[in-house]
């Protein structure tokens, strides 16, 4: 396992840049099976040079506008996404998914997410939200595969080691709820991965705007905008 270094796109991430992008957040009540497992998890790893990922920050990115940095993004294209994604995402209702087994990767430890289909259409319907606002060519995020990061590595680990550990979670899955997607503008910081010394990165973010999925029909606009400081 290797440090690691976050993407815009699929470049490294400039210092400072703040980015647009849509999340998908797990609900995480306390005593819930997935805030469990992600409790355990955080015991197993430490020790080891990786930065646990906060229940707080807990996400499954969906997409990520490159096109341009998020400032340089209007407050009307703000408006014009949260309503294309309301309309986009309208009727879905909650998604229920299950988290695990923890995976070691190449730069940190991924929750592995199934049945994966539904999830999969929606940051497909988001992409399209996205494309309407910004342009077909407004995003170079790679979709791939999707997934919850744990942790990020710090520094080089043996990632055997680490793998092991995390195998031994017990239980390794945790059954979970997805009710709303975010609009956000993501950037990152460097914080001290405790008992080891090393400076790892923090992934944090600005709430512009909260799309809930539910069974209703898209209606009216209504206000979504809020803040929620890293």
């Amino acid at each position: 396992m290797r440090p690691f270094r976050p993407t815009y796109g699929q470049q490294p991430w400039p210092d400072g840049l703040r980015a647009l992008q849509v999340y998908a957040l797990p609900d995480l009540p306390p005593g819930s099976p997935l805030h469990t497992l992600l409790a355990d998890l955080r015991k197993a790893l430490a020790g080891f040079p990786v930065l646990p990922v906060p229940d707080d920050r807990t996400h499954i990115t969906l997409d990520m506008v490159t096109s341009g940095p998020a400032d340089t993004v209007t407050e009307a294209q703000h408006r014009d996404l949260a309503d294309h994604l309301r309309a986009a995402v309208a009727g879905t209702g909650p998604l229920r998914l299950q988290a695990g087994s923890p995976i070691a990767y190449r730069t940190g430890v991924r929750l592995d997410l199934h049945p994966d289909g539904e999830l999969a259409a929606l940051q497909h319907r988001v992409r399209g939200a996205v494309h309407r606002v910004f342009g077909p060519d407004s995003t170079a995020y790679p979709l791939g595969v999707l997934h919850a990061t744990a942790a990020y590595a710090a520094a080089d680990t043996d990632t055997d080691e680490l793998a092991q550990a995390i195998h031994r979670v017990r239980p390794g899955h945790a059954p979970f709820t997805v009710s709303r997607i975010i609009v956000n503008e993501v950037y990152w910081r460097r914080v001290p991965v405790a008992g080891t010394g090393l400076p790892g990165r923090q992934i944090c973010w600005d709430t512009l705007a909260t799309v809930p999925l539910d069974d209703q029909a898209y209606g009216p606009t209504r206000s979504v905008a809020g803040a929620a400081g890293a």
